[in-house]
């Protein structure tokens, strides 16, 4: 199945393998209300000045592919570690900060209900996003993300996720 990448508007025949979940303040604020209560960027989002979010990649690997399935999602994080994280946003070592704890924030539609996810967010090198560990348990994110998916899984998520979010290369 052929698809458009919103990022850079290429047609690829291929799989794939990165997927945009929208900022997550659209279930906590309406629509009215966004200008005067939501502070949006690319890579971070604050509602109502209390509420404090990150966007990531939760990566899957894809067993028998070199790419893995990057799926582009949001994490809540306490104030004192979004500050903090803020505040390191462009040094170079900022890798090198523990990880954070924090909620995955974002609905994957092909997985059971997934918002409050336990995760670590891991500050990534600078120019690239924090990457997002789910906590093992026996949620099938958290299998999938810890064990692997095979191609015929990879293609059945990437359909599911073409319905619903925005594909990226």
């Amino acid at each position: 199945m052929p698809w458009k990448c919103a990022t850079c508007g290429v047609e690829h025949d291929d799989l794939p393998t990165c997927f945009g979940c929208e900022a997550p303040w659209r279930e906590l604020v309406a629509e009215s209300e966004f200008e005067s209560r939501v502070e949006l960027t690319r890579d971070q989002c604050v509602v109502d000045s209390s509420v404090f979010f990150v966007r990531g990649h939760l990566e899957i690997p894809i067993v028998g592919h070199p790419e893995t399935l990057a799926l582009a999602v949001w994490s809540s994080l306490s104030e004192q570690s979004f500050c903090h994280m803020c505040d390191r946003w462009n040094d170079d070592d900022r890798h090198y900060d523990p990880p954070y704890f924090g909620w995955l924030s974002s609905r994957l539609p092909v997985y059971p209900d997934t918002v409050n996810l336990k995760l670590s967010v891991q500050t990534s090198p600078r120019g690239s996003v924090p990457q997002f560990t789910t906590e093992q348990t026996d949620h099938p994110l958290s299998v999938d993300q810890h064990h692997g998916i095979t191609i015929d899984r990879w293609r059945e998520i990437a359909h599911g996720f073409m319905e619903h979010f925005k594909v990226t290369a």
